[in-house]
């Protein structure tokens, strides 16, 4: 009984590490028991939803044993697509420039019927998640902000309801742009091998100063109103951003896309939640509670990570100019520096010149956007 149950911790910590290595972040796991059995088996991590009026997105992935906690690429010839219980088949294909990840156009599925993910894998047998029905995404009825009581941060916040009586179970998803411009405008540029300075043409103090940077959410976001006297989501908290973020001090933007869940994708993914540690610690929640809906149809015993939801979606893009309200705080501060190249060395770089006075200098991040910028400016900013 002992070593059940540390096999299936340790295989429910390796996917907790995977999926935080998948969102760039590290969780070491050491298992403690060297007679645990089946750790050098792989296991298939298979992450994406059905979406009904879009093109549906599924990443497929192994990890390594879960003494490496890596992650292997998928074998050639690995196959997904979607099938209704009618049996109308939905082909996808693997996109060229993302590995391990496959787009199936599931645009004009049928509404009242019902549907399931199959993912095909070379030397492994055929993957198949749980037939479901269409779940319909209510609306997103608006996208707030507010900044907390001792101004340290803010709060990106989504409100929407439904008006039928049961229960309401929503999942979001995001990304933000925002113009991410430099403190400080410098005219100077500084050349330690010959301790020289020259002027910035026009076009140079530019492409230092105006820069756009974007992300994309890689957190579980949940609510439900199951214990709510009405179907209706207030105010939900999104995204907390501090006031020290480029994000809050110009123009910043945010794309939200919501799916409805049934209850128990969304227990499954309240359980995720809190094993990943923003509820509690990794073994917080008891073994048998985090459950997917995906199995092997070659090995019916073989642990299969994911859970595969079948809906609409509906999404709401919002516009915030921080320049209107003065929010955003910083800590770069102009110097007069006593050796150029020890400043220089520091990531200080040359901000202006004053006249019988001398020249200026502050901190890198604080007149080049370019340090942390990572995006160009959208399409569809109005400015």
């Amino acid at each position: 009984m002992h070593n059940d149950h540390s096999f299936i911790m340790g295989r429910i910590s390796l996917y907790i590490s995977v999926l935080m290595l998948l969102c760039s972040c590290v969780y070491d796991y050491e298992p403690k028991d060297s007679t645990i059995q089946g750790l050098d088996d792989a296991l298939v991590v298979i992450d994406g939803d059905i979406l009904a009026g879009g093109i549906t997105r599924v990443k497929v992935s192994f990890t390594e044993p879960l003494t490496s906690g890596s992650i292997d690429e998928i074998p050639l010839g690995t196959a997904v697509w979607v099938e209704s219980e009618n049996g109308v088949v939905y082909a996808g294909r693997q996109q060229e420039d993302t590995a391990n990840s496959f787009e199936v156009n599931t645009e004009n599925l049928d509404l009242d019927d019902r549907y399931r993910l199959v993912v095909s894998i070379p030397g492994r047998g055929e993957y198949v998640s749980e037939y479901g029905r269409v779940m319909i995404s209510p609306p997103i009825d608006e996208i707030t902000w507010s900044i907390s009581p001792d101004s340290s941060y803010a709060n990106i916040e989504v409100t929407t309801h439904n008006a039928q009586t049961e229960k309401l179970y929503c999942k979001w998803s995001y990304s933000e742009n925002w113009e991410s411009d430099a403190v400080f405008v410098p005219d100077l540029e500084y050349n330690p091998s010959n301790n020289y300075f020259r002027n910035l043409t026009p076009q140079e103090i530019n492409e230092r100063v105006y820069c756009f940077s974007e992300a994309i959410s890689n957190k579980v976001s949940i609510a439900s109103t199951e214990k709510l006297a009405e179907n209706l989501i207030f105010k939900h908290n999104l995204i907390q951003i501090p006031n020290t973020d480029t994000r809050v001090k110009g123009l910043y933007c945010v794309n939200v896309t919501q799916k409805v869940l049934d209850k128990n994708a969304y227990q499954y993914w309240e359980v995720l939640k809190r094993n990943m540690g923003e509820t509690g610690g990794i073994f917080s929640a008891q073994p048998s509670e985090l459950k997917g809906n995906i199995s092997s149809t070659t090995n019916p015993s073989e642990v299969v990570i994911g859970y595969i939801s079948v809906s609409t979606t509906s999404s709401m893009r919002k516009f915030i100019d921080w320049k209107d309200v003065k929010f955003f705080k910083t800590d770069c501060k102009y110097l007069m520096v006593l050796d150029n190249y020890y400043y220089y060395k520091q990531d200080f770089r040359p901000a202006f010149r004053m006249e019988d006075v001398g020249i200026y200098w502050s901190k890198t991040k604080c007149l080049d956007c370019r340090s942390y910028s990572n995006s160009t400016r959208p399409d569809f900013w109005p400015r």
